[in-house]
């Protein structure tokens, strides 16, 4: 029997690609931060809020004015409506196209915000205190460098030139020198210029532990720690260890999938690839490989597993249970112990964790055999021996293809 990888037959979720999931994740952090930033925009002009309308009932012990016009009152109540709005749409989720959309929105507002602010600090303080201009410079640079949170090159560029755009609106109404001008403005972009780094940084970190995740679909998350960690010693190092092979196949699967349209039989192998895959990891064990609607598993490697038998003889009695539901084919499972070496195999364009030795072939072999035999499983004596007191019937002495020595072997009972 011959097997390939599961990546080879199992499309993540059906239909999504590798790309398609990182960016579906790396969408979804971006909206995290955007939610975080929402709520930090709302605590602000709330409290923005507050003083403007202490300033409109006090304006005499505040600002020493008789009367001040409730315009930069009602404009806080807007813009606090607003964010409050916006709040409330990011905690209902959105689709990475509408997150896309919100990103070139929400830049658009903050640097309105900031426009209104800068407009009213001039007419408030720009005369007397001329200072306030480095306030006005701290918070354009807190605009630019906040659109590196969206994980998005054109988000942070868009709301970095907003914010020298404030800035430069900024310059015109304190009447700043050119010198102090461009000194700052370089300021302001380069803040900006950090936050779209920031950006690149975050979404190349946040895909590599993406495709962390998705690898250990693939491979045991001991294999893609190490391939993250330690990548020359895992291709270097080959590992020594006793396990359980389980290797299973659907009878007459070809003649059935005849009858089916292509796509019908690749769900139909999803389903029933997805079952026996679940079954053997909540049993402790590793699929090695898929090839249709054949599957080699381990037990015991590349981590080794205590009582690596019993945990495969229970996962062989629970698929020949389970798949009984779902498949009206019956399966041939063999079921072999003894040792293996799991390692890397292949070249530098083309690698693959496996597990070789004739403990494998052996396996496969007793697979083919319950056809002969008319047995669903079949098992050896030297997984009987170490799977101690199971209950398991005898089945004979057999000879096993490729093999001089003949073996006993067992059914379950």
């Amino acid at each position: 029997m011959t097997f390939q990888t599961p990546s080879g037959t199992a499309p993540l979720s059906g239909r999504l690609t590798i790309q398609a999931a990182l960016d579906q994740v790396v969408s979804q952090e971006a909206h995290r931060n955007e939610l975080q930033l929402s709520y930090v925009r709302m605590g602000v002009l709330l409290i923005s809020l507050l003083l403007d309308v202490a300033v409109f009932l006090f304006p005499r012990a505040l600002l020493g004015k008789d009367h001040v016009p409730p315009t930069v009152m009602i404009i806080s109540l807007c813009a606090n409506l607003f964010a409050f709005g916006l709040v409330v749409i990011l905690r209902q989720g959105l689709s990475m196209e509408a997150l896309q959309r919100w990103q070139v929105i929400i830049p658009i507002f903050d640097n309105l915000l900031l426009w209104a602010f800068i407009t009213n600090i001039w007419r408030v303080l720009g005369a007397t205190q001329p200072l306030i201009l480095t306030n006005v410079v701290a918070f354009c640079s807190l605009v630019a460098v906040s659109g590196g949170l969206r994980l998005s090159r054109r988000a942070a560029l868009l709301t970095s030139l907003l914010a020298l755009v404030n800035f430069s609106y900024a310059a015109v109404l304190f009447q700043l020198n050119l010198a102090l001008a461009l000194f700052a403005g370089i300021t302001v972009f380069g803040t900006g210029y950090l936050g779209m780094r920031m950006a690149v940084i975050v979404r190349r970190h946040v895909k590599n532990e993406s495709g962390r995740l998705l690898m250990a679909q693939f491979l045991p998350k001991t294999i893609v720690e190490a391939a993250f960690e330690s990548p020359l010693e895992l291709l270097q190092q080959s590992q020594k260890r006793d396990v359980t092979i389980v290797v299973t196949d659907l009878r007459e699967f070809t003649h059935f999938a005849e009858a089916l349209e292509p796509q019908a039989a690749l769900d139909f192998l999803n389903r029933y690839q997805g079952l026996l895959a679940t079954i053997v990891e909540h049993h402790g064990g590793w699929v090695d490989k898929f090839m249709g609607d054949g599957m080699l598993a381990v037990f015991g490697a590349p981590d080794p597993l205590e009582n690596h038998a019993r945990s495969a003889l229970t996962a062989a009695a629970a698929m020949v249970r389970e798949v009984t539901q779902i498949s009206p084919l019956a399966m041939g499972v063999g079921v072999h112990s003894g040792p293996v070496v799991a390692g890397c195999l292949g070249t530098s364009g083309r690698l693959e964790f496996t597990v070789i030795g004739d403990t494998v072939n052996v396996a496969a072999r007793l697979e083919a055999l319950t056809k002969t035999l008319g047995h669903g499983v079949l098992v050896s004596d030297a997984t009987r021996q170490r799977a101690g007191a199971w209950p398991l019937r005898p089945v004979g002495v057999h000879p096993i293809r490729g093999r001089a020595q003949e073996l006993e072997l067992f059914t379950l009972a």
